[in-house]
């Protein structure tokens, strides 16, 4: 296996750990009276603070790589990027203001492989697989088994926050397969830059966006807003938090891994987002961590084993084919 797909699957694994911050750190948010909008505010706001940071040191250190980003392309590739992640960003915190339960929506989130697998068929040629399909279907048996929707009274009991959370995971499908388009056009420019003009553009479209939200009739968990309420350091703390691990590394992660490897291959190994989510409740909101929690884990990371090895056996049978071309 070459070492730029060793990045690709480390990357798309490790993005999909950090993923799982972003439903506890909202969670904690909820639980501190923050609605949806204001979260959403503080992870746009603080994002951008930190992308105009980074372009700002390349613009003075790399000025060559900003001009390969201020092309058409890029910018294009930028702008639908930035608009589906401030969409995202909404959908997933209202999802969680309107208490739909983290495991719930991480269930529902996670149905972005099938839709990353058939988009990348149709648009990106990308092949279906006997070994994908089943990953899918052993990664989603995991999530299941990991959430335990069984014990949940109120399973799918909020129609809206349960829509929000499924949109959320075709949305997600289409953010990969734009990162992976995008992958063509920006070769010469470091993955910060990238995420950085990511997050900058989602704060240009993501603010008009959530001043338009608020002129709809809806529940105060999404719409309320207070300058006064947001300004306290925990709330502050807790936002910064949610931009730098929520934002800035998990999508600089999925920019590198869909530079190296097929969208619906990064798509799958992303489903370690649950298994991320678990391990960081326990250690942030003292969860336990109990034995269907473990299967669940092992049934992910087995889906996981089964995508890299099947590629590992992929990349193998192609070096022997391309030996006689080479003998040339």
């Amino acid at each position: 296996m070459k070492k730029s797909d060793i990045l690709g699957y480390s990357a798309a694994i490790l993005g999909g750990f950090s993923f799982g911050i972003i439903p506890v750190i909202s969670g904690v948010l909820r639980n501190l009276d923050a609605s949806s909008v204001e979260q959403s505010v503080l992870r746009l706001f603080f994002g951008a603070m930190i992308a105009f940071g980074i372009i700002l040191f390349f613009l003075f250190r790399k000025k060559e790589e900003i001009r390969v980003c201020l092309s058409w392309k890029p910018q294009l590739s930028f702008i639908l990027q930035g608009g589906i992640l401030a969409i995202m960003i909404v959908l997933y915190l209202s999802s969680i203001s309107l208490y739909t339960p983290a495991g719930e929506a991480a269930i529902l989130i996670q149905i972005h492989p099938v839709f990353t697998l058939l988009l990348g068929w149709i648009f990106l040629k990308e092949t279906i697989t006997k070994s994908k399909l089943v990953s899918i279907a052993l990664a989603l048996s995991g999530i299941v088994v990991l959430t335990q929707p069984w014990q949940w009274s109120s399973f799918m009991s909020s129609v809206v926050g349960d829509s929000l959370a499924m949109f959320l995971g075709v949305l997600y499908a289409v953010y990969l397969l734009i990162n992976r388009w995008a992958s063509e056009h920006t070769k010469n420019a470091s993955f910060l830059l990238l995420i950085a003009w990511v997050l900058l553009w989602a704060v240009i479209i993501g603010l008009p966006m959530l001043l338009l939200l608020s002129v709809f009739p809806l529940p105060t968990e999404i719409i309320g807003f207070s300058f006064t309420g947001i300004l306290t350091p925990k709330i502050l703390g807790y936002g910064f938090l949610l931009a730098f691990f929520g934002s800035l590394i998990p999508y600089s992660l999925i920019m590198i891994a869909t530079r190296y490897i097929e969208s619906s291959k990064a798509s799958l190994l992303l489903l370690t987002e649950p298994i991320g989510a678990v391990a960081l409740a326990a250690i942030i909101l003292k969860e336990t961590i109990t034995i269907w929690y473990i299967v669940g884990g092992l049934a992910i990371i087995a889906a996981a084993c089964i995508t890299i090895l099947t590629s590992i056996k992929e990349s193998k049978i192609n070096s022997v084919e391309e030996l006689p071309n080479n003998s040339k």
